[in-house]
């Protein structure tokens, strides 16, 4: 049984977002952001760990190291035989801080995966993990403010992970797993 199926079984429900019609809906509410990634016909579940509703760090954690900071939702996905795991932060605009949160939410996959393997008695399975955010508008370019793309995609390496930057209201599944988008350009990576 692939960890896709296991999550349901150790997360409350209200943190836990299916497909519905080929696409899950992703929400930060407090911004007002939203973002839907296209999703093939592959098994797929979103989990909001940050926010309301969300899973969240584990009690009794000092809140002034930072820990309480951590990225909007954990995608789990299998395409083509790999299963990839996705921490996904949501920004209106592009922030530094994103970076902070997305790195300080991997020991709570580790945690899911580990909780996982308990409940379903399963043996650990490969996950590729990623790191991406995803804004509605990317850094303000002092020079041209009307030259922003609609869409683009950039990467940069933050204390030994790859952030990928996403700038668009729509992502297929496949680029949020790490596929290069064929689409984008040199001109539109940040």
């Amino acid at each position: 049984m692939s960890i896709v199926a296991q999550l349901p079984a150790v997360v409350k429900e209200t943190a836990i977002t299916l497909p519905v019609g080929g696409s899950i809906r992703l929400v930060e509410e407090q911004s007002g952001m939203q973002v839907e990634v296209l999703t093939p016909a592959v098994p797929v579940v979103a989990i909001r760990l940050g926010g309301r509703g969300g899973v969240g760090h584990v009690p009794g954690l000092r809140k002034d190291a930072g820990l309480e900071s951590i990225c909007d939702y954990l995608l789990v996905a299998e395409l083509d035989g790999n299963t990839h795991a996705v921490l996904v932060e949501l920004k209106k605009a592009w922030h530094r801080k994103a970076k902070e949160q997305l790195r300080r939410s991997l020991p709570l996959l580790e945690y899911l995966r580990s909780a996982c393997e308990i409940e379903h008695e399963t043996r650990r399975r490969e996950l590729s993990t990623g790191y991406l955010v995803i804004c509605e508008r990317g850094r303000l370019a002092k020079q041209s403010p009307k030259a922003r793309p609609t869409e683009a995609a950039g990467s940069e390496d933050y204390k030994n992970i790859k952030i990928r930057t996403w700038i668009g209201a729509t992502i297929s599944l496949g680029i949020l797993a790490g596929e290069s988008p064929g689409a984008v350009t040199a001109s539109t990576v940040r």
